[in-house]
């Protein structure tokens, strides 16, 4: 099915590059790349989205655990059903950054973030925290429209 393979592409290629930002890039350290349009820099954020709850890891992995697994299964129970594909398209892309997300904080503790925009220098990001503002963008829209039917 196309909606498990794009969660997989995600996964796999978030694994891909934060494994690379892992092994070859220093802590903190800042490198521009397109023009200094986006900043390179690898960081470990132990809280939730802008480093929320940073002091209370355990919360943070029980509710991100809590969220993923609601977000399974309402995953399992739209995917069968047919039409709605721009609702599973952007169920896709909010589970595979999801899962991405998920598996850091199981395997190490901690999410891998590596990049910025010059815009916002202060707020470092990784492809999975891009999918799931996109996918979730796509369902607040879609339930916007939804309302007016």
């Amino acid at each position: 099915m196309i909606y498990i393979l794009i969660i997989m592409v995600i996964f796999i290629a978030e694994f891909k590059i934060k494994n690379y930002i892992e092994e070859n890039k220093e802590m903190h350290k800042k490198e521009k790349i397109f023009h200094g349009n986006i900043i390179l820099e690898r960081y470990h954020n132990q809280g939730a989205i802008l480093n929320f709850m940073e002091d209370n890891v355990k919360a943070v992995k029980m509710i991100t655990f809590t969220l993923f697994g609601i977000l399974v299964l309402v995953f399992a129970l739209i995917l069968p059903k047919k039409g709605n594909h721009l609702l599973k398209f952007a169920l896709s892309f909010v589970l595979g950054g999801a899962l991405s997300n998920v598996y850091d904080r199981i395997t190490r503790g901690y999410v891998v973030d590596y990049f910025s925009f010059k815009f916002l220098k202060k707020i470092v990001f990784n492809i999975s925290d891009i999918c799931i503002f996109i996918g979730s963008a796509i369902i607040a829209l879609l339930s916007l429209f939804e309302k007016d039917k």
